[in-house]
């Protein structure tokens, strides 16, 4: 028998000869190590009843129902703690679900609470938690009527709104919020929370000027309240305002310096505006906001001399970002170190050929090394500045699938300007934050139909996914080239692209392929754009032949892409 069997049966044993002190506390420590044990908050239960102690043991026996509803014995146990006292009844069932979600289980919560509003209907706090539990148990359309009936029952309850409106929130229905607020700061004029919360529904709304006005006015009563300061950071990058969240964000960070979100986000606006030096210590914070590295048995590379011992570089993140920072991996090589690199699948081919690695692995792959680096941890190591970005391209092999690869595909010294297109990221259709970011950055291929009437213009497919089907639709079919099912990996994708005049992206792993490559890049970047991007510069720092065409408007492609469609008629005409 296990422990907690043992001290059980002690328990009982107990409880049987009448020594109920004993009993209640052999079952609360028991309750102690395995609070859900059903067995034991029933029998504490009836304890607590056989004391008297009707409140309690209604609890602790509806926990146990909650936990168990096909046993008998709690049910009718259930049924005599109640003694007819329906105020203890309904207090006892409510405590319950508020014992279950705390523990984590809103589920068991949702069925206490609404076996107390049998009871007692008109009691909204339970109304308010049950609400609650139902949004955390992922119902949160559901949890609205709830809510609502808890409000009703008192109008005057601020807390009661609150939630409310967070729930419209929830919903995605930020008009509904910010009814809900309004009305609580017209009762309440000096509600602060309110006041926050209203900045948040008019931003969800996306009318981010005014936003920055209700953040500011909530911290003209808050000041000294971080979040009010990291809301209003994110609300001016939304604005493409990176200088001013920078301010925004530090303020945040002074007030809650635990917060690695704040930092996280600091960091993006620090690099987006080029402020490097402090920008790359800032992004570590990215460990504690969901980028996560395997442990792998060996201490982390921090910049010590390395003195030939072999560093795993790991591609953490997506395969764009390892294109990026794998240039690191020669300086790593110039530094003393043997370089293992573990990534993505996709790109072990093409990195194979890069200056300074000695292997490459899939990630998890390796297993002789000394030390441990992710692979986005580098420019921090190694001090980077706009003014000492490694910016030398090529920095990859477009031969690494083989000289000929693609060779064929057009006849060569034709005077055709020849085009590859990639016009959609990854939708991560299964990370809602991540998808809306894509189809903020992603273009339907109809908007590029332009290109297709310039005259000494041959278009080349380079998309990947399930965007690429629209090559094969009305007016493409037929009039864009599409090979893309024969590029099995990045290097096929790299002899192709090597075979171009130009490659023009939104802001995917392509570009950044195109860029190490040393072949021109048009970037197209949404108005939001990633911190790769610096503002208010058409160039960049890490990649001599890109041009970065960047959104005027948030959602508005339509200005960029009659510039692209300009801008290439241009060069066509220039260049035949």
């Amino acid at each position: 028998m296990s422990a907690t069997a043992d001290l059980l049966s002690d328990a009982v044993r107990l409880h049987q000869s009448g020594q109920l002190a004993g009993a209640a506390d052999a079952y609360s420590r028991i309750l102690a190590a395995e609070p859900l044990h059903a067995d034991a908050l029933h029998l504490l239960g009836v304890v607590r009843a056989q004391g008297g102690q009707v409140r309690e043991a209604i609890t602790l026996i509806a926990q146990a129902a909650a936990l168990n509803p096909a046993s008998a014995a709690y049910r009718g146990n259930l049924a005599k703690a109640t003694r007819g006292d329906w105020p203890a009844v309904a207090a006892g069932l409510r405590a319950a679900g508020d014992a279950l979600y705390d523990l984590g289980h809103p589920a068991l919560a949702v069925t206490c609470y609404r076996a107390a509003l049998t009871v007692r209907p008109d009691d909204e706090t339970a109304w308010g938690n049950l609400a609650l539990a139902m949004r955390d148990t992922g119902r949160v359309a559901e949890a609205l009527a709830p809510m609502r009936r808890a409000a009703a029952l008192d109008p005057r309850d601020g807390q009661i709104a609150l939630l409310l409106g967070g729930l419209h929130l929830a919903a995605r229905d930020p008009a509904s919020a910010e009814t809900v607020f309004r009305a609580l700061l017209l009762a309440q004029p000096e509600h602060a929370t309110a006041r926050l919360a209203l900045a948040n529904a008019v931003k969800s709304s996306g009318r981010f000027d005014e936003a920055v006005g209700l953040y500011r006015a909530a911290l003209a009563v808050a000041p000294g309240e971080a979040t009010p300061w990291f809301n209003l950071g994110v609300t001016l990058g939304d604005l493409d305002r990176h200088g001013d969240s920078v301010a925004a964000y530090r303020r945040a960070a002074r007030l809650d310096p635990g917060n690695a979100d704040v930092r996280y986000n600091l960091s993006h606006a620090l690099l987006i505006t080029g402020q490097y030096e402090d920008g790359w210590p800032a992004f570590e914070a990215r460990f504690q906001c969901g980028v996560t590295i395997p442990e792998r048995g060996r201490p982390w590379w921090r910049g010590e001399p390395l003195e030939g011992r072999t560093v795993l570089l790991y591609g953490e993140q997506g395969h764009g970002d390892a294109i990026q920072f794998i240039r690191y991996a020669s300086m790593v090589a110039q530094a003393g170190g043997r370089v293992v690199v573990e990534c993505l699948p996709a790109l072990t081919r093409l990195f194979a050929r890069v200056e300074g690695i000695a292997e490459v692995h899939p990630l998890g792959g390796a297993t002789d090394f000394d030390l441990f680096c992710p692979l986005m941890s580098l420019p921090a190591l190694f001090g980077t500045s706009l003014a000492t970005v490694p910016a030398e391209v090529p920095y990859l092999d477009g031969t690494a699938a083989g000289e000929d690869r693609f060779a064929d595909l057009w006849p060569a010294g034709e005077g055709a300007l020849t085009v590859g297109l990639v016009w959609a990221g990854d939708p991560h259709v299964a990370d809602a934050r991540w998808s809306r970011a894509d189809k903020r950055r992603s273009i339907p291929l109809a908007g590029f139909a332009p290109l297709l009437e310039i005259p000494g213009l041959r278009l080349v497919s380079l998309q990947k996914g399930t965007a690429a089907e629209q090559a094969r639709q009305a007016p493409f079919a037929g009039r864009i080239l599409d090979v893309m099912d024969q590029a099995a990996d990045f290097a096929d994708t790299a002899a192709l692209v090597r075979r171009l005049d130009l490659v023009i992206s939104v802001d995917t792993a392509v570009a950044h392929l195109a860029g190490a490559l040393g072949v021109p890049v048009w970037v197209l970047s949404r108005f939001d754009g990633c911190w790769r991007w610096i503002i208010g510069r058409e160039d960049s720092p890490w990649y001599p032949t890109a041009r970065v065409f960047r959104q005027d408007r948030l959602d508005d492609w339509q200005p960029v892409l009659d510039r692209v469609a300009a801008e290439l008629r241009g060069l066509v005409t220039r260049s035949g």
